[in-house]
């Protein structure tokens, strides 16, 4: 959510730290779902970059359905 959405385009090369392409592809591999928000992709810029592997846009009744069904919602 968020600029967090730039987290799943592709081609990262952080100079130092964490890849997060690379986390996304662990996660992805694993069959995890991995869903940016629309409306924070549009409003970046975002939603026609080429994303990572695996990672789609996804709506806010997906988000809406995710947090209902979760056994834990982290909010922060």
């Amino acid at each position: 959510m968020s600029d967090a959405v730039t987290a799943g385009l592709r081609g990262q090369k952080p100079a130092e730290g964490y890849n997060v392409q690379q986390m996304l592809e662990i996660l992805t591999a694993q069959q995890v779902p991995v869903k940016l928000c629309k409306t924070c992709a549009d409003g970046r810029g975002v939603s026609a970059l080429p994303l990572v592997d695996g990672v789609e846009v996804g709506t806010l009744v997906e988000l809406a359905q995710w947090t209902l069904a979760a056994d834990k919602v982290l909010t922060f």
